[in-house]
């Protein structure tokens, strides 16, 4: 058997034997699973897969890890004595330090794999829908680059240990280097240039595992990595080997030693930034095509044809640049696979690409945009202004499709809630997504002598606290009689608004009891069920998000009628058996053969559940939901598809099951892992 095989199994079983591995092991599991639920939570709604979250939530744990169990795998030798012995044997030096690496590092890879395998199986339990698209295969690039740092984090850490006779002076000096020195120099650094973050990215260590669980490798950082594991690895073997120089005679050879180590910085830091000068990317695709995109952005691709640059104008030390390039490459792809538009990818720097860029500013575009082409016909998307695969999906649309010109009417003086409101309880997130699809947003005050325009393809009344007058109230029946259509916001069940006109037409405003209801923060309620209808079935699977909300029944009127004069009452949503989005629709059984435009109204009873704040704020289907509704108002039938993006994590958890998961992942596993490492190394040291 080889001495590197020898070594890497007593390394193993010596570690295996000490307390201080359950120790390690056990508060590593607990930290990255604590980290892992909190950033769980926080991505709710996140274009980010589980994988990528929990690489995040491993990744600032593995050095300590690796620090713990690498402090004594020298130091005891030194300490003993054992050194000297070890060193009489005709076995070099290199290969007794292969042989501890390759334990410490087997170790780490063991912790990592426990702490894989615990998340994957308490989210099957407690969040299946988190692992949706992710399968077992969708974690290995995240445990690729996990590893990828293990190996240098290990070197180091035995590299440290080869230097100090205490292991907790070698583990301190570990996480100095490991630790204090590149997370604690960020950290002044963003101190000192608060904007920072903007100019100098991510925390590098913390980008290289983002990319590369998203499926980005670096050839210049995957060699970076490598070389500089080398390096520590030819450190540590070096400082054992100096312990055959004692005494004035082998003070040449110290010297000589530590002018090679000294070589070896120097070319290892050359060939890093060699490798990062020829640096090349490797975009894999991590979990299937199929789900990677909404249903309405694939049919958006698939339904347009031609050609279409669109060009990345950001320069690339940005921090939204990696995960810019990293989504127009998987919007490339798709499109490809769909056999529709062909989509010419440009990235512009503005620093090194003068000529682009001057191109570029004559378009309008400023630095931090993308900027769509078609022909004549050209988008400037400012990234500044909020940037994900919805509003992107529009400016595709725009550019490929006929310009269609369709008024919505925000009513105002009844205390609503304003679309120009950029605050947390206005609605210009939402105003500013339907004039993306092609609306027109106009506001309609009908105090006065104003008659609803001819062009109004819907009313919006978003939560008004006052009644509409009589003579409001008798403009708004007369527009639904005529086959108008209307969207209600319900803040209250007793009054506000049109609330007293809705009972007219087949809907009557309830107070519901929550008791017993999901939800996320003991205020709220949480809406998983929907109907067949042509608003709510793309959503089915998703959820969304109600504020103390207002439930619907069906009144007198509804179902009253015959012919074109019936009334049909449709629930949209429900919390438990109370309905809290419903429809009513008159004419539908007549209106094909005698042209009659059916009345269509649409109420929900929430009066801010897409206000900033609350779409902001939370992983729900509330945009969705919403938009849906317009377009099914607005008579575009066919154009109502789910909008929200297949690769955004949602785990469905509620309050109640968000404390299950944690108690599960943060304490149980840990413990129950810690007290196994335990129960082995008492029964190996009796044994001993």
């Amino acid at each position: 058997m080889s001495p590197v095989r020898v070594t890497w199994n007593r390394t193993i079983g010596r570690a295996r034997s000490l307390f201080s591995t359950a120790f390690a092991v056990g508060g590593f599991l607990a930290a990255s699973a604590a980290l892992f639920a909190f950033r769980l939570d926080a991505a709710e709604g996140v274009n980010l897969s589980v994988a990528s979250v929990w690489a995040m939530g491993v990744a600032p744990f593995l050095p300590a890890l690796a620090a713990f169990l690498a402090m004594d795998v020298w130091s005891d030798e030194l300490q003993t004595g054992r050194i000297e012995l070890l060193l009489t044997t005709p076995v070099r030096e290199r290969e007794f330090t292969l042989g501890k690496f390759l334990g410490v590092f087997t170790m780490t890879v063991f912790a990592t794999f426990l702490s894989f395998a615990a998340t994957v199986a308490v989210l099957r339990v407690y969040a299946p829908s988190a692992l949706a698209g992710v399968g077992v295969l969708g974690f290995c690039p995240a445990f690729l680059a996990l590893m990828l740092q293990g190996i240098l984090w290990c070197a180091v850490s035995v590299a440290m240990s080869s230097m100090f006779r205490h292991a907790a002076a070698a583990a301190c000096a570990s996480l100095f280097l490991l630790v204090g020195i590149p997370r604690g120099g960020w950290a002044a650094l963003l101190a000192l240039a608060p904007q920072g973050r903007t100019v100098f990215g991510e925390m590098p260590l913390d980008a290289h595992v983002m990319d590369m669980s998203s499926g980005l490798f670096s050839s210049g950082t995957v060699v970076a990595y490598l070389v500089f594991s080398s390096f520590f690895l030819f450190v540590a073997s070096k400082n054992v080997a100096m312990c055959r120089f004692c005494g004035r005679g082998g003070r040449s050879l110290r010297i000589s030693t530590a002018f090679a180590l000294l070589l070896a910085a120097v070319f290892s830091v050359l060939l890093a930034l060699l490798a990062g000068r020829l640096d090349t990317k490797i975009d894999l695709p991590v979990g299937s095509v199929e789900t990677g995109f909404s249903a309405r952005t694939r049919g958006i691709l698939a339904e347009a044809h031609g050609d279409m640059s669109v060009t990345c104008f950001l320069p690339r030390r940005d921090a939204r640049f990696r995960p810019t390039a990293h989504f127009l490459r998987s919007l490339q792809r798709e499109s490809a696979s769909l056999g529709g538009l062909r989509i010419d990818l440009r990235f512009v720097d503005p620093l090194w690409d003068l000529g682009p860029a001057e191109r570029l500013v004559r378009l309008g575009a400023e630095e931090g945009s993308l900027v769509f082409e078609k022909g004549r016909r050209s988008v400037v998307l400012p990234l500044a202004g909020g940037f994900d695969e919805r509003i992107c999906a529009s400016s595709i649309q725009s550019m490929t499709m006929p310009p269609q010109r369709r008024n919505v009417y925000w009513t105002v003086g009844h205390g609503e809630t304003a679309g120009d409101d950029y605050g947390a309880f206005g609605m210009s997130d939402i105003a500013r997504d339907l004039a993306r699809e092609g609306y027109r947003n106009m506001v309609i005050d009908l105090a006065g002598d104003a008659q609803i325009p001819s062009d109004c393809a819907l009313i919006v009344v978003a939560g008004a606290k006052e009644d509409f007058s009589r003579a409001e109230a008798g403009r708004v029946d007369s527009y639904l009689r005529a086959g108008g259509r209307m969207l209600v916001l319900l803040s209250s069940a007793d009054s506000g608004g049109v609330a007293s006109l809705l009972p007219g037409w087949g809907l009557r405003p309830s107070q519901m009891s929550t008791a017993g209801a999901k939800t996320l923060s003991a205020t709220d309620v949480v809406v998983g069920e929907f109907s067949e209808h042509a608003i709510s079935k793309p959503l089915h699977g998703s959820r969304i998000v109600l504020e103390r909300p207002v439930g619907f029944m069906p009144s007198a009127a509804a179902e009253a009628g015959a012919g074109a004069d019936r009334i049909e009452f449709t629930p949209l949503a429900k919390a438990g058996t109370a309905v809290v989005a419903a429809t009513v629709e008159r004419g539908v059984g007549a209106g094909a053969d005698l042209s009659i435009r059916p009345m269509r109204i649409v109420a929900i009873g929430d009066a801010g559940f897409v206000m900033n704040g609350q779409l902001a704020a939370r992983a729900n289907a509330n945009r969705d939901f919403f938009l849906n509704c317009v377009a099914y108002l607005s008579g575009t039938d066919a154009a109502v598809a789910s909008g929200a993006e297949a690769n955004v994590l949602s785990t469905g958890l509620d309050r109640a099951g968000r404390f299950r998961f944690a108690v599960v992942l943060v304490g149980a596993v840990p413990f129950a892992v810690f007290l196994f490492l335990v129960a082995v190394a008492a029964r190996r040291r009796f044994r001993g």
